[in-house]
């Protein structure tokens, strides 16, 4: 699996509308309130506060200059309610992006793996570098590329196997997720790409990208179908338990096309247990 973010523009090309969100945050006080507000956080039950307690707990004197930042915040990072002001659903994202990305001290960089290549016997090396976790041989390139973006806070505390498994999962939940139509991290449409060569290839490939926001990854066809119910139960025959197959699981993949419009596929995958095949498959 390979994902791509940080493009320069958005698919959805509002650039400005972005840039207004981010300047808004460009002042200590209404960085204060939107923390403020974010401290007794509690989803759909919390409580909200009322104009004097959020001036109080920002620790304003000045009710002039606290109405004119806490007026430029209403709409994106504050919402005004019957009893006072929560925050939005964009400053609690935006919040925990922050914490989950945070430097921490005990993050390793890159190292090696104690167990070897389920393809070469070869070295496994794992690096985390831009936010990018990456799992690779560096002995054979047969193996499929783990390349996804984690939070560097799930990396803490974990080691060797734990490690590239919290990936896989979190990048194998991802894509199921957006088997469906839906962007794992905004929620917007999302778009497949399929190119006939790729598909019918060895393994199979194919490419998901949000409409709205920069997710964009590359992944085998069987990473998003693997939460179809068929496919689940075609990979329980073969031994394997889905939706997360291990990186040290050795798959062999094949696709063919068997429609263009509407888009089916059949799927062969063989693994020491045998081949099943799985036709009439979709995306989404």
């Amino acid at each position: 699996m390979t994902d791509w973010v940080g493009r320069d523009e958005g698919p959805g090309g509002d650039r400005a509308s972005v840039r207004e969100a981010f300047s808004l945050l460009a002042h200590d006080i209404r960085l204060d309130i939107v923390l403020a507000l974010l401290e007794n956080w509690a989803a759909v039950y919390t409580e909200p506060q009322s104009y004097s307690d959020l001036m109080d707990a920002v620790g304003m004197r000045d009710s002039g200059k606290f109405n004119y930042h806490l007026d430029k915040l209403r709409g994106v990072y504050v919402e005004q309610v019957e009893d006072g002001y929560v925050p939005t659903a964009s400053a609690v994202a935006l919040y925990r992006t922050v914490l989950a990305h945070r430097p921490t001290e005990t993050t390793t960089e890159a190292g090696e793996l104690d167990e070897p290549c389920p393809h070469c016997g070869g070295t496994l090396v794992e690096q985390y570098e831009r936010s990018f976790f990456t799992l690779d041989c560096t002995d054979c390139d047969s193996w499929e590329l783990l390349n996804y973006v984690f939070p560097r806070n799930g990396l803490r505390d974990r080691t060797g196997r734990e490690r590239y498994r919290a990936v896989e999962s979190r990048a194998d939940y991802h894509t199921g997720l957006a088997r469906t139509g839906q962007c794992p991290f905004c929620a917007g449409p999302v778009t497949f790409h399929f190119d006939p060569e790729d598909v019918e290839g060895t393994p199979p490939l194919v490419g998901m990208t949000c409409d709205i926001c920069t997710w964009h990854v590359g992944v085998t066809l069987l990473t998003p179908l693997r939460f179809v119910p068929r496919v689940a139960a075609a990979l329980l025959d073969l031994g394997i338990e889905p939706p997360v197959i291990e990186a040290d699981t050795v798959v062999e993949m094949t696709g063919e096309i068997r429609s263009e419009e509407p888009f089916r596929v059949a799927l062969d995958v063989t693994s020491g247990a045998g081949t099943v095949t799985v036709a009439s498959l979709t995306l989404p």
